[in-house]
């Protein structure tokens, strides 16, 4: 009787998933006969269809959020978008906002904000003040965790909050920080309070881009919004279909077939081809290292090298073991735990670690971010960021680290060639790293 049941839901499994894929082909055959925008363009291609065929007009504006906009669309037609992202980079303002207008004026509008993080993602153009971007995002969320249409605007916006999700997560915040919490928050309380099919395909598309799971009862939601010619309507009430929802509708439900956000696709295919004349596919740790350089954990160098042999610096294994694990938007003040730091580059990144007890000082009030590190230290570094430290504390040895140095070993963190007393080179650090944070 349980093999019949199971074989049962397998065959139902199929078939619904075969209805479900014919019914998103029947609404991208639907919205392939309107009249397309950025927008419908970037359903279309969510969606898996051949848009190369499809046109676009360039764009020629005072507002920002409308070369934002054309990014969405342009980047799906593989056209050169280099000139329009470099322009939104040049909008934005000292205090991190990018601006209402492409002028570098403006300071009203939420949306440009968020859709610039968003369309230079996109882009795979990321040569802005990221820090300054997140921090003014994080100072307009407003205490129930939404963000408003407008700059001080106290009424949270289903749409705009779930859009400063994506946003949040392009930045560098994951579901675990406080300010993706309550904006995901605000959205599950109110969804049912202010329901539509575009306040449900962006919870969706938020979710998807956080790399979380979407509960089933949203993706039914959403299926009430269709109508019988494949088209969204707007609210449940409505009797016709329209443009908006019915590109809002595609793109979620892409998203959730999918499992990957469209935005996070077309970074993937629009983020810059990495080389350095020193290092070669075949090479030791060239996967560990690219892996690490694409999520700009690790840096190369101005002359196109990256030194893999180099000996690296305290300070510099610091900033990687930060950015690692993705915790440089903890990074804005300074520690005045050590002396020689008061005016060093890694100051901050250094704080997080210690605060995160990864990593410590050498004595006498002294950080030594300019020394080599070694391999000792490596060791016990990333033992603490694996949270084992107490394991490795209760293990007795000659040395200070023998302890961290066989927890590592055991737990396969160590690096090709090991060595404690040894300096660790960037290309053992970038192997470490990867295993650390894979």
């Amino acid at each position: 009787m349980k093999k019949v049941l199971s074989l049962t839901i397998a065959i139902l499994m199929v078939f619904t998933n075969f209805a479900f894929a014919l019914d998103l082909s029947s609404t991208a055959k639907h919205l392939e006969k309107q009249k397309l925008d950025e927008w419908g363009i970037l359903a279309l291609y969510s969606n898996g269809k051949d848009v190369s065929n499809k046109s676009l007009a360039s764009v020629n504006s005072k507002i920002t959020t409308d070369y934002e906009a054309y990014i969405l669309g342009a980047a799906c037609l593989k056209k050169d978008i280099s000139s329009v992202s470099n322009k939104i980079i040049e909008a934005q303002r000292s205090n991190g906002k990018f601006a209402d207008y492409i002028d570098g004026t403006g300071e009203e509008l939420v949306n440009s904000h968020i859709w610039a993080v968003i369309s230079l993602y996109t882009a795979g153009n990321e040569n802005y003040d990221k820090n300054k971007a997140l921090s003014y995002l994080k100072s307009i969320q407003n205490s129930d965790g939404g963000f408003g249409i407008y700059i001080g605007d106290k009424n949270s916006d289903l749409d705009m909050t779930s859009m400063g999700i994506v946003a949040y997560s392009i930045l560098g915040l994951n579901s675990n920080s406080s300010e993706v919490k309550n904006a995901l928050s605000f959205v599950e309380k109110n969804i049912d309070k202010r329901e539509s099919c575009e306040s449900i395909s962006w919870y969706i598309l938020a979710r998807t881009k956080l790399g979380l799971g979407v509960d089933k009862k949203y993706i039914d939601k959403l299926s009430e919004y269709k109508l019988k010619d494949e088209s969204f309507k707007h609210l449940k009430l409505a009797k016709k279909g329209n443009y908006m929802a019915t590109y809002h509708g595609l793109l979620a439900f892409s998203d959730y077939n999918n499992k990957i956000s469209v935005f996070t696709k077309l970074h993937n295919l629009n983020k810059p081809v990495v080389k350095f004349k020193d290092l070669k596919q075949s090479d030791y740790a060239y996967k560990e290292i690219m892996y690490l350089v694409n999520k700009g954990v690790v840096l190369g160098y101005s002359d196109t090298t990256f030194k893999p042999n180099n000996s690296v610096k305290r300070g510099e294994f610091t900033k990687f073991l930060v950015y690692g694990k993705n915790l440089q938007s903890q990074a804005t003040s300074p520690t005045n735990e050590f002396t020689d730091l008061k005016h060093h580059w890694s100051n901050k990144v250094v704080n997080v670690a210690v605060k995160k007890g990864y990593i410590n000082g050498v004595g006498n009030k002294k950080f030594a971010p300019e020394n080599n590190i070694t391999g000792a230290q490596v060791a016990a570094i990333i033992v603490r960021a694996k949270g084992l430290e107490s394991k490795a504390k209760g293990i007795k040895g000659k040395n200070w680290y023998d302890g961290y140095v066989k927890v590592a070993k055991d737990s396969n963190l160590l690096y090709k060639n090991f060595s404690a007393n040894k300096n660790a080179t960037r290309a053992q650090c970038a192997e470490i790293i990867y295993k650390l944070v894979k």
